[in-house]
């Protein structure tokens, strides 16, 4: 049974529909939340009230194929509102409010939470109309199309935008390496390789 089908038979009342396709969602909505939020549990609570908005107005809801866009939308609009009230943490005040022990958990943990955390830190380096754009195409997925449906921003523009970001950090992470290896000059005691630390 395809999505179609599923927001059909929710139409009609048959409520069960609402799991597959809550279940087919959930996990991109979340991430995007806590990207735009940076907390754990207020991710949670935009993501469960993205959902329930999206099933109040599931009668009004024409399907024409765009549900997923349809939701980050309304998650998007969210996000923004929550925003608007609250002061953003920074990612260091965001990190050490998180559990620390949770995270240790195991090491792929630790390396999803280590590779999430550099995507953050790359993304700050981007205007704001840059990093959305880009963290929708490469984190979440989202085609150019849906970003455009999401963002209201036409579509050509969101290319634009994403090309240029992507310009930024290419030109940003040059430097950086260039700087290294600036530092591996000045110091040529340094071995060339060094073992990798233990996970």
């Amino acid at each position: 049974m395809d999505e179609s089908e599923w927001i059909r038979r929710i139409q009609e009342g048959e409520t069960e529909y609402l799991s597959p396709l809550i279940e087919r969602y959930y996990a991109g909505i979340q991430k995007y939340c806590y990207w735009r939020v940076r907390s754990e549990e207020e991710s949670k609570d935009l993501t469960q009230e993205t959902f329930y908005r999206f099933c109040r107005h599931i009668e009004n809801y024409k399907n024409t194929g765009k549900c997923r866009a349809y939701l980050y939308t309304i998650a998007r609009h969210l996000c923004n509102d929550y925003l608007r009230k609250w002061p953003i943490l920074s990612w260091e005040e965001a990190e050490a409010a998180t559990d620390k022990a949770a995270l240790q958990q195991s090491s792929s943990i630790e390396e999803q939470v280590e590779r999430e955390q550099m995507v953050h830190e790359l993304l700050q380096l981007l205007p704001e109309e840059h990093s959305e754009l880009v963290f929708m195409r490469f984190c979440l997925d989202l085609t150019f199309r849906d970003i455009a449906r999401i963002t209201g921003v036409n579509v050509c523009m969101v290319q634009y935008r994403v090309k240029r970001g992507l310009s930024i950090l290419r030109r940003y992470l040059e430097r950086s390496e260039s700087g290294e290896q600036e530092i591996a000059t000045c110091h040529p005691r340094r071995p060339k390789e060094l073992p990798l630390a233990p996970h």
